[in-house]
């Protein structure tokens, strides 16, 4: 594990272009969801019930009520619901076909390769990791058909009593693992087909590198969590420009560690496929 993440971290140095453009395109969406918030969400939030000044659960109920009425009938709520949803699928779609580039410059790197391969690799393996990614999607939803009803009743609980929220927990824990599970296999399937290897012995290999890949996965996801905290301390305890100027640059160090996962599960994968 030790040696994936080392290699990887070199890995990291030849794609410091993607992660520059990557970090780009992540501030633009941020810039989007700043706009966002600061014209739909906040003017919303403001009209929420101040229960230090008396709000009562029945006047958060009638706040909810209200803001369901908003969503069916205000025309300005709900063209920037629609304009969220367009730039949210737009992001989905656009998403397998950044981690196709990324597939085909690890593939380059590890034959000895040297250039500007992302383009190349978007145009050649976008579409079939657009089908990986198809099947991620609907295989991420398939337990939320035995989820929801059990969730939907703890959440309209939890309108009034916020207690009810904490046994949400152990359904979203599940959900959480299964979701992860499901990512890092098709990931492994994704290495092996853009590689030319075969699909179901990347899969094997995943099986055989369980432990370390769980362990990366863990290491770089926890370098990416502490960027969060971070980013909610800063804005917490040091308001203002300070927490703007660590919120605008987020996306670098955010951006850095899930290349950096992805990579690390590629040395791991190279290391099964093609000993040295």
């Amino acid at each position: 594990m030790k040696s994936a993440i080392s290699r990887s971290w070199i890995s990291m140095k030849e794609q410091f272009y993607i992660l520059i453009l990557l970090f780009i395109y992540r501030l633009l969406w941020g810039y989007f969801l700043y706009r966002f918030v600061r014209s739909a969400v906040i003017p919303v939030l403001l009209r929420y019930p101040d229960t230090h000044a008396g709000g009562s659960g029945l006047g958060r109920l009638l706040y909810y009520i209200e803001g369901q009425a908003a969503l069916g009938g205000d025309p300005a709520v709900q063209h920037w619901l629609w304009l969220l949803l367009a730039l949210s699928l737009l992001r989905l779609l656009i998403s397998p076909f950044i981690r196709a580039g990324l597939l085909h410059e690890l593939h380059q790197e590890r034959i000895g390769e040297r250039g500007l391969f992302f383009f190349p690799g978007m145009r050649l393996y976008g579409l079939p990791v657009f089908l990986f990614s198809l099947a991620e999607w609907l295989l991420s939803a398939l337990p939320l058909y035995w989820l929801l009803p059990k969730m939907y009743t703890l959440l309209l609980g939890g309108l009034l009593d916020y207690k009810l929220l904490l046994k949400l927990l152990p359904y979203l824990l599940a959900w959480m693992l299964y979701l992860y599970i499901v990512r890092t296999v098709l990931l492994y399937m994704q290495f092996g087909y853009t590689a030319g290897t075969g699909m179901f012995s990347a899969l094997l290999a995943y099986l055989r590198l369980l432990a370390p890949s769980t362990g990366a996965s863990l290491v770089l996801g926890a370098g990416g969590l502490l960027t969060w905290l971070l980013s909610a301390v800063t804005a917490l305890f040091y308001p203002g420009l300070p927490a703007l100027l660590f919120r605008q640059f987020a996306p670098l160090p955010s951006t850095l560690f899930k290349m950096w996962g992805i990579a690390a599960q590629y040395q791991l994968w190279r290391s099964k496929t093609f000993p040295q």
